[in-house]
């Protein structure tokens, strides 16, 4: 039966807790600066990615987490669309990339029920893909800095603090299965390391605000792949909850992106409210 295909453990209960507050704190930012045309669909779009969330945190059986998996996507898609025309081309690029990497669940689910004594490692490894395209990860890595520029605040804050976070929740799931692996530990850490320096980098001279908290949210990801890698999984836990929790604080700042491209622009605003002109 479908309803036992959940399974309820501690991990369940940090990522479902953090998971909802910040969802709800994202509903409640998307409806004080929406206006009334973008706010509907992007209150349909939380509710769909709230369900998707749940049945993927829930989830004891590959069938359930492909369907919640499915589900996140697709309002992660939706998430984007209240803010910006789909001719910028942003969102359906974003959206390509970030599905192409689901394709290693798909064949994942295939394999644990065709090869589960055979080849465990071809499962790890197709498990792997999934979790670094989610997360953002080397080498299917660009979609998230297309993402956020293409959402609003309170998108950007569901694909910062909670999307790119999915890729560790199935690492640390599918522990049991490779943590005895040792070549798919050192890819693990491999791809956590080079994507952490790569987007260090990218973050210190990138201009826009969305981009640069989206290469830092790549960077942290990437720290947090090491520590699973090396089976610190406590440790990766409470880094979970403190990027999630400080990734929903800067909501106000990326709210306005063009003034941010634009500073000489903004002074000017803000010289001309305090009734002095820009020095």
């Amino acid at each position: 039966m479908f309803w036992n295909d959940f399974h309820f453990d501690s991990l369940t209960a940090a990522y479902l807790t953090v998971g909802l507050l910040i969802m709800l704190l994202a509903a409640w930012y998307g409806r004080k600066t929406m206006d009334g045309r973008q706010w509907p669909k992007f209150g349909y779009a939380v509710m769909l990615f709230c369900i998707g969330y749940c049945l993927t945190i829930l989830s004891g059986s590959t069938k359930a987490l492909v369907i919640g998996w499915e589900l996140m996507g697709i309002a992660s898609f939706l998430c984007m669309i209240p803010h910006r025309n789909l001719a910028t081309g942003n969102s359906a690029k974003a959206f390509f990339i970030y599905r192409l990497g689901d394709v290693g669940l798909l064949l994942a689910m295939w394999a644990s029920h065709h090869l589960w004594r055979e080849n465990t490692a071809l499962i790890s490894f197709l498990l792997l893909a999934t979790a670094s395209a989610q997360s953002s990860q080397l080498p299917l890595s660009s979609w998230l800095p297309q993402a956020m520029d293409a959402s609003s605040a309170a998108g950007a804050m569901l694909l910062a603090a909670l999307v790119v976070q999915m890729g560790v929740f199935l690492l640390l799931r599918s522990m049991p299965l490779w943590e005895h692996q040792l070549s798919v530990r050192i890819l693990i850490a491999s791809l956590g390391t080079a994507t952490a320096a790569l987007a260090t980098g990218f973050a210190r001279v990138e201009p826009s605000m969305k981009r640069r908290i989206a290469f830092a949210s790549m960077a942290q990801v990437g720290l947090i792949f090491i520590e699973v890698a090396a089976g610190f999984k406590e440790i990766a836990m409470a880094h979970v909850g403190g990027k999630r929790t400080a990734e929903s604080l800067p909501a106000d700042n990326i709210a306005r992106p063009d003034q941010y491209r634009h500073p000489e622009t903004q002074c000017y605003k803000l010289d001309r409210n305090l009734g002095r002109p820009p020095s």
